[in-house]
C-alpha cells in the first residue's frame, strides 16, 4: 500500500497574513489616538478582525484539506468532510488557474456527474498542481482494477 498523498494549508503563510494584519491594525490605532483621527479606528478593526481570522485558522492548518490513498479521495466540504471510492468517481482532475478570479483546484465529479467537490491548490497550499497531477494519475491509474 503506498503513502496517502495528502493537501495541507501552509501554516506560515497564514501565520505571517495573522501577524501583519495585527501590526498594522495597532499602527492604525496608533495613529488614530496620536493625531486625533477617529476616522482611522475603521481600517485598524478591519486589520484586528483580518488577523484575528486568520489566527482562528492556524490550529486547522494540521489537518488535511485533500486525501487520495489506495481506496479514493477523501475531502474537506464545509465543516464536514466527502469521501468517494476511485470506483464511485467519473472524473478527477487539476484544473489550473483561470485568469486572475479562479485559483488552481483539484476537482472531484461523482460518478453520475450529478455531483462535485473542489479542494485548492496552489500558493496557499503545500501542493503545486503539477504535482497533484502527477499524484493523482499514479494512485487512479494503480486502483483501476
Amino acid at each position: 500500500m503506498a503513502e496517502a498523498f495528502e493537501i495541507h494549508r501552509r501554516a506560515g503563510l497564514y501565520l505571517l497574513l495573522a501577524l501583519a494584519s495585527l501590526a498594522l491594525a495597532g499602527g492604525f490605532a496608533w495613529v488614530a489616538r496620536d493625531r486625533e483621527l477617529p476616522l482611522l479606528l475603521i481600517p485598524a478593526v478591519l486589520f484586528l478582525a483580518l488577523g484575528l481570522n486568520h489566527l482562528r485558522g492556524l490550529p486547522d492548518a494540521r489537518t488535511p484539506l485533500f486525501v487520495a490513498d489506495d481506496y479514493g479521495v477523501r475531502l474537506r466540504a464545509g465543516e464536514g468532510w466527502v469521501g468517494l471510492l476511485w470506483s464511485e468517481m467519473g472524473e478527477i482532475k487539476v484544473e489550473r488557474r483561470e485568469g486572475v478570479r479562479h485559483e488552481p483546484r483539484i476537482k472531484v465529479v461523482s460518478s453520475d456527474g450529478q455531483r462535485f467537490y473542489t479542494s485548492p491548490l496552489g500558493l496557499a497550499t503545500n501542493v503545486s498542481p503539477g504535482e497533484a497531477e502527477v499524484q493523482l494519475a499514479h494512485r487512479r491509474s494503480a486502483a483501476s482494477y
